[in-house]
């Protein structure tokens, strides 16, 4: 069992950049499938504070029970700082229905490794 965070404004699709997203839609992944937890505020950056590594702190407080994140854009610096607080970063434009049905699919078949 796993948690993953989603950037997305409309629960159906992930649509959002990393940098403008202001909440994240938390799940479990486990064996009997696929539970919404919660919905998690993100505090707004002012200008370039989206940048600083304060604020990248803040997100990976945020989500530190994550294993992973997906997102329509990330930057690579971005990524980089997730990446290294062992939060696997996944840039796609994809349903999350989509999203569920992969993960599923994939773990029953011994597939996925995004566990934290």
């Amino acid at each position: 069992m796993y948690r993953i965070a989603i950037a997305s404004n409309n629960g159906e699709s992930i649509n959002q950049h990393f940098g403008q997203a202001r909440n994240f839609l938390i799940y479990e992944i486990g064996a009997e499938g696929v539970n919404f937890i919660e919905d998690r505020e993100v505090s707004p950056p002012q200008g370039e504070a989206a940048h600083s590594e304060e604020y990248l702190e803040s997100i990976v407080h945020l989500l530190e029970d994550c294993a992973a994140i997906f997102v329509l854009r990330i930057g690579a610096r971005s990524a980089k700082y997730l990446l290294l607080h062992n939060i696997k970063v996944f840039e796609v434009d994809f349903s999350l229905h989509y999203i569920f049905t992969t993960l599923l699919k994939n773990q029953q078949r011994g597939k996925v490794r995004i566990f934290k």
